[in-house]
């Protein structure tokens, strides 16, 4: 019968197996380390003790230090999306607001080639885009104005 222990989501079977292994080494280390202290005639009394407790707190603290490096993985995962819908949102408003700006034209064809700039202009942002996830630490169309439609012209608030 296998037993199944329910660990919190920040600590994977992985980690605590590495935790263990990380315990059992200190522990092992620890060992010998009491052997040397015996061999030089240093007095050690019921060291076995203090092994393990060498070796459970080792391997409490790799299991904390590695599901705290997975919580701050799992943040920056969440950071970098956050990233990426606010420069989606931004390109894609702008190019939705020239879609609505084409509807305003009288003539046909100017506002099919209108729709289509932005259309193309929501294909490029997707393809250039959403590749390079990773590799920006703020979102670039607040540090830099995104490219506007040239009929875009200027909006008025009010």
């Amino acid at each position: 019968m296998k037993f199944k222990i329910n660990w919190p989501e920040r600590v994977l079977p992985e980690h605590f197996k590495a935790a263990l292994v990380i315990g059992f080494v200190l522990c092992v280390w620890n060992y010998g380390l009491d052997v040397l202290m015996f061999w030089l005639r240093m007095p050690t009394a019921a060291t076995v003790f203090n092994d393990l407790a060498v070796g459970a707190l080792g391997a409490g603290l790799s299991l904390f230090y590695m599901s705290s490096v997975r919580t701050n993985q799992i943040y920056l995962r969440a950071k970098e999306r956050m990233i990426l819908t606010s420069e989606l949102n931004d390109h894609v408003r702008t190019a939705l607001t020239a879609i609505r700006h084409a509807a305003s034209f009288e003539d046909t064809v100017k506002r099919i080639q209108e729709v289509d700039e932005a259309i193309e202009q929501i294909d490029r942002v997707l393809l250039e885009l959403v590749p390079t996830v990773g590799s920006a630490d703020a979102p670039r169309s607040l540090g830099t104005p995104s490219p506007k439609p040239h009929s875009l012209g200027t909006r008025k608030t009010g």
